[in-house]
């Protein structure tokens, strides 16, 4: 009796010490999300699934502002770009069972796909390497705002009319939401039934995802739904409106509560076995045979020294993360209804408390002492063809501001430098005591030369040549450049006027972040004839100018 009750107490005492420990890191991450933990702040649902058991589920702030309903972690988010690794999972299922195969020609399924030319498979839309353009930033130029209603017909229609592909399939990686609504079609296609019925019946219902669903009606009414908020300059928030009734790129409807659901099934192979999610995790290969991180709708990388997988996403003010830590069997979820919220920091964060740290891992290099007398020779104003202009400042370190960003650089030697974690690399020539004249940025996909830009001043005879009409044929919208107070102006019907700024006489850049960066076409004698948008996810978009 007397050792039975000494085994009660060590139990209870053990009991005990696990009970504080889950209350100490409770109360940390309240802390992490303290600022948002009120009546008046959208706010986030968080879920923390360890060893298979929910170890941790919150909500904090506000669903709906109007209404005062707060969060909960049965609250149902719009999760963005996290929608993808579903569908992805849909295609892997489809292959599995013979109905398509991976490196299948997209026309052979969707005939309305244009033919450019050059074969486009199924699997460069799953790793973003199809070089079709992104049907987000095609939908901006052509002048149709994105908190308009969006549906699924709209995209084809605009994928339908495209003419050129932003770059050889294959060769190298841009992100690209049109792939992802093409596959949510081939899946219509291959099973007869539309992705949201074919997600509902393979994947929601079997791992009892009762609150999860393909959002393909914008007009379709959601209990428990939150609300997307911004927040402006002067800390007010507003309503930021999201109406879209596509699917497959975006538009996933759930909760924290079925998504860690959701990550267990990498674990488990409840729905599709293990064979399927082993394929999830294939990453992408290039042409040339570099390999990146990307794979099957989720990115694989480390962090802490751990195996990493996770994917996020972004649409009017929902910001989502839900990443895995395999070898720990950490699975950590964290959704937001505010604009200017960051899931994925906040995320590792919450990482931190349950990660112990590895013995072994891997240290970050020691960085170089450059000699701050060559800084000055690195700063000033650069662009590339596809993109620019960006600012490199000289304080003490070299920064690197973009797009009203700033970043700071860790110096690798006295010519090279490192962002990101090391993910992206700058090399600038090297000559002595003269400022540099270009940069190779190194990404994991490629390699871009950006060149330095000097104030370049045109007369108003010189600018008045780039005056005019131009329209694209793809897009059926047309842009006018008039010349006033001695500014060029780009005008469109749909936006508020911004002004084209040169950064060479043929390269100008302007405040729309659709078409940032323009390259102006001349004919055999020099006259201006189009102009090419040439920004973001969007390449050599050609506008020819109207006589």
């Amino acid at each position: 009796m007397r050792i039975f009750a000494l085994f009660v107490l060590i139990l209870l005492i053990a009991s005990a010490c696990v009970q504080t420990k889950n209350k100490t890191v409770e109360s940390k991450i309240d802390s992490l999300f303290h600022e948002w933990d009120n009546r008046t702040s959208p706010g986030a649902a968080v879920a923390v699934v360890k060893d298979g058991i929910v170890v941790f589920k919150k909500g904090y702030g506000m669903s709906n502002l109007e209404y005062d309903t707060p969060i909960t972690p049965s609250s149902i988010f719009h999760i963005a770009s996290e929608s993808k690794q579903y569908v992805a999972y849909c295609i892997v299922l489809l292959a599995r069972e013979g109905k398509l195969d991976l490196d299948d020609e997209v026309r052979k399924y969707l005939p309305y796909v244009p033919d450019f030319g050059k074969k486009v498979t199924i699997r460069h839309l799953i790793y973003h390497t199809s070089g079709l353009r992104d049907q987000w930033q095609l939908l901006a130029i052509g002048g149709q705002a994105l908190e308009d209603v969006i549906t699924q017909q709209h995209i084809i229609k605009l994928i339908e009319k495209q003419k050129e592909l932003n770059f050889e399939p294959g060769s190298r990686m841009l992100y690209c939401n049109t792939g992802y609504t093409l596959l949510a079609e081939i899946v219509r296609k291959v099973s007869g039934k539309s992705l949201r019925t074919f997600t509902d019946e393979r994947i929601f219902k079997p791992l009892g995802m009762t609150n999860t669903h393909f959002h393909d009606d914008n007009t379709e009414i959601v209990k428990n739904r939150t609300y997307s908020y911004d927040k402006t300059d002067s800390g007010k928030f507003i309503n930021s409106p999201l109406n879209y009734a596509t699917v497959g790129a975006t538009s996933l409807f759930t909760t924290v509560e079925d998504e860690i659901k959701w990550l267990l099934n990498y674990e488990t192979g409840t729905v599709g076995g293990m064979d399927a999610v082993n394929q999830m995790y294939q990453q992408c290969v290039l042409n040339n045979g570099r390999k990146i991180h990307y794979a099957f709708g989720i990115a694989v990388d480390s962090a802490k020294g751990y195996l990493r997988v996770g994917h996020g996403g972004a649409d009017a003010g929902y910001r989502t993360y839900a990443v895995r830590f395999p070898e720990e069997h950490l699975g950590i979820v964290v959704f937001s209804n505010l604009g200017n919220f960051n899931p994925t920091e906040l995320a590792m964060k919450v990482a931190d408390l349950y990660l112990p740290e590895r013995k072994d891992a891997v240290k970050p290099k020691s960085l170089h002492k450059i000699d701050s007398t060559l800084l000055p020779l690195f700063a000033g104003k650069y662009a590339s063809d596809e993109e620019g202009p960006l600012d490199l400042l000289d304080s003490g370190r070299l920064y690197l501001k973009v797009n009203h960003q700033v970043y700071e650089m860790d110096p690798l030697s006295d010519s090279s430098f490192s962002l990101l974690n090391g993910r992206l690399k700058y090399t600038f020539e090297s000559r002595p005591k003269a400022s540099a004249k270009r940069f190779v940025v190194e990404t994991p996909t490629e390699q871009v030369t950006f060149f330095r830009i000097g104030d370049i001043r045109l007369t108003d005879d010189q600018k008045s040549a780039y005056t005019g009409t131009y329209e694209s044929d793809e897009l059926e919208t047309k842009y006018h450049i008039v010349l006033e107070n001695g500014k060029l102006i780009l005008r469109h019907r749909k936006y508020p006027d911004t002004t084209a700024k040169p950064i060479t006489d043929t390269q100008f850049s302007t405040g729309h972040w659709w078409m940032s960066n323009l390259l102006f076409t001349h004919n055999k004698v020099g006259g201006i004839i189009g102009l090419e948008v040439n920004s973001d996810r969007v390449l050599h978009l050609k506008f020819r100018k109207v006589e």
